[in-house]
C-alpha cells in the first residue's frame, strides 16, 4: 500500500472522529438558531484565537447566505476579544480564502453551509497552509471550546480587504494559461447564487471565452434552485446549454467549492468522471517522476484506469477534504479527488478554477465534451441512503454489517465505513458526517451489477439494524 506514513494513521483518525464533539468531517453546520447559533460561532472564534495565541491574524470569508453577515460579526467579536486580529475578505470561495491565509494570515474561517439549503449555515476552520486543520488540531481546538474561556488582556483589531477575489481571478488565469491552450468557447455558467457567481464568469471571460450567465447574482435564499449542483437540480442549465448551442455548462454550490459540468448535449457529467478527467490531464503536464492521486474511499474505479494509463499510484483516504489535504501533504500526491467532483489542485477544493481547466482540456484534446467523456471507461453507480432511527449509533450498525455481508469479496476496508470490492464492482456503506443517515454507494461494470451490489449492501444494512 503506497504511503504508509499516511495510511498507518487511519486507526488514529477513526478514534479521533469518534472523540469529536463539535467538528465533523470538516467543520460543522446546522439550521441557524436551531442548535447552530451566534454564541456557538463566537465561541469558535474565541477558541481558535486562544489556540493560535495573541497577535495572530485570522482571515474570514463567507458565502452570501442571509445569516452570514450576522455570524461574521459575532465571529469577529470572538476573535478580537481573545487577542487575535480578524481580517474580513467578504464573499469569496474557500479556495480564495486558502490563498489569502497563506499570503497574509495565520489561520482562517469560512462561514458557509456549502451545498445545504438556505436555512443552514456552518463553520470551517483552516490552518496556516490553507488546508483544513488535522484531526489532532481539531481536538485541541475543541478542548479549548469546551473549557473555560476568558477574554484576553489585549484586544485584537478588525481589518478589511476587498481585493481577495481579484487576486484569486489572477491566480486562476495564470494557472490555466501555464498548462493549457485557451481557445475561445461558449460556456453557460450557473453560479448557483453563491460565492462563485461572479468569479467564474469573469475569469472565463478574461480567458477569452464567451459566457452566458445564469443565476449569477448573489442570492442568500437560493431562489433559483437548491444549492447542491446535482443532476436533478440543473434542469434549467441543461436546457440552456442546448438552446445556446454552448460547448459546456458549469454549475456551483453555495460557496463555490463544488463544480458540476454539463456536456454540449445537455447531459450531466458524473462528478467522479469530471474529476478523473481533470486529474488525468493535469498529471500529464506534471514533470514529477512519481505520480500519486489521492481519492476518497467513495471514488469510482475509473481512477484505477486513469492511474494505470499514467503509471501513477492511487492513495485512498477517508471521506472529507482534510484527509485528502493530509494525503497531499504527507505523501506528495499531486491531486486530491472527491466523488462528487471536487478537486484539490493545491490545498483546498477548487471551484472556479476547474471551469477554466476543463475548457483548457477540451481545447487541448480538440474533442467535444461528450466525446471526451466517451473516451474513458464507463461505470454505473447507484447512490442511496437510509435514515437511522433515533438513538442508534452508526458505528454499531457498521460493526454488525461486517458480519452480515457475504464473504465472497476480493477486498475489504473499514477505513471509513465499510467498503467491499469485487472483481466487477464495489459498494460502500458509511455514516453521514452531517445527517443522521447511513449512505450507500454501489458501482459496477453494468447497471445490473450496480443494482445487485446495492441490494447486497441494503439487505446487509437492514439485518444489521434489526439486530439492535
Amino acid at each position: 500500500m503506497p504511503c504508509e506514513k499516511f495510511t498507518k494513521k487511519f486507526d488514529d483518525y477513526k478514534k479521533m472522529r469518534r472523540m469529536k464533539k463539535l467538528f465533523g468531517t470538516f467543520g460543522f453546520r446546522g439550521v441557524v438558531n436551531e442548535g447552530f447559533d451566534a454564541d456557538k460561532v463566537s465561541r469558535v472564534g474565541a477558541s481558535l484565537a486562544l489556540y493560535l495565541g495573541e497577535g495572530k491574524t485570522i482571515a474570514i470569508g463567507k458565502d452570501p447566505r442571509i445569516s452570514s453577515d450576522m455570524l461574521e460579526e459575532v465571529l469577529i467579536d470572538g476573535i478580537t476579544e481573545h487577542g487575535c486580529n480578524a481580517l474580513t475578505l467578504g464573499i469569496i470561495t474557500p479556495n480564495a480564502l486558502s490563498l489569502e491565509i497563506a499570503r497574509q494570515a495565520d489561520a482562517g474561517v469560512m462561514i458557509t453551509a456549502s451545498h445545504n439549503p438556505p436555512e443552514y449555515n456552518g463553520i470551517k476552520c483552516l490552518s496556516k497552509s490553507g488546508r483544513g486543520f488535522s484531526p489532532e488540531d481539531d481536538l485541541a481546538i475543541e478542548n479549548i471550546y469546551f473549557g473555560d474561556i476568558n477574554a484576553a488582556a489585549k484586544k485584537g483589531k478588525k481589518i478589511a480587504d476587498s481585493k481577495a477575489a481579484d487576486r484569486y481571478r489572477a491566480h486562476i488565469i495564470q494557472y490555466v494559461q501555464k498548462l493549457f491552450p485557451t481557445n475561445p468557447m461558449k460556456i453557460v455558467v450557473d453560479g448557483g447564487g453563491g460565492s462563485a457567481s461572479t468569479v467564474t464568469p469573469e475569469t472565463l471571460e478574461r480567458l477569452g471565452h464567451e459566457v452566458v450567465r445564469f443565476n449569477c447574482k448573489y442570492d442568500g435564499m437560493f431562489r433559483e434552485r437548491n444549492p447542491e449542483p446535482t443532476d436533478a437540480n440543473l434542469e434549467k442549465l441543461k436546457k440552456l446549454v442546448k438552446s445556446e448551442k454552448a460547448d459546456m455548462g458549469v454549475a456551483h454550490d453555495g460557496d463555490g467549492d463544488r463544480t458540476a459540468f454539463i456536456d454540449e448535449n445537455g447531459k450531466f457529467v458524473q462528478g467522479d468522471v469530471s474529476a478523473a478527467i481533470i486529474a488525468d490531464h493535469v498529471l500529464r503536464q506534471s514533470s514529477d517522476k512519481k505520480k500519486l492521486i489521492a481519492v476518497t474511499i467513495a471514488f469510482s474505479n475509473l481512477i484505477k484506469d486513469v492511474a494505470e494509463s499514467l503509471g501513477a499510484s492511487v492513495i485512498y483516504t477517508p471521506v472529507g477534504e482534510p484527509y485528502l489535504a493530509q494525503a497531499k501533504l504527507m505523501c506528495g500526491a499531486q491531486v486530491g479527488l472527491e466523488e462528487h467532483g471536487s478537486v484539490l489542485l493545491e490545498w483546498s477544493r477548487e471551484g472556479p478554477m476547474l471551469a477554466g481547466v476543463m475548457a483548457g482540456i477540451l481545447a487541448k484534446v480538440d474533442m467535444s465534451f461528450s466525446e471526451l467523456v466517451a473516451s474513458y471507461p464507463k461505470y454505473y453507480q447507484i447512490k442511496d441512503a437510509k435514515t437511522l432511527p433515533e438513538g442508534i449509533k452508526p458505528q454499531a450498525i457498521l460493526d454488525r454489517l461486517k458480519r452480515e455481508i457475504p464473504q465472497d469479496y476480493e477486498h475489504f476496508t473499514d477505513m471509513d465505513g465499510v467498503r467491499v470490492d469485487y472483481e466487477d464492482g464495489w459498494f460502500l456503506v458509511r455514516a453521514s458526517g452531517t445527517e443522521p443517515k447511513v449512505r450507500v454507494f454501489s458501482e459496477g461494470r453494468t447497471q445490473e451489477r450496480a443494482r445487485k451490489l446495492n441490494k447486497i449492501a441494503m439487505e446487509g444494512l437492514e439485518k444489521a439494524m434489526t439486530c439492535t
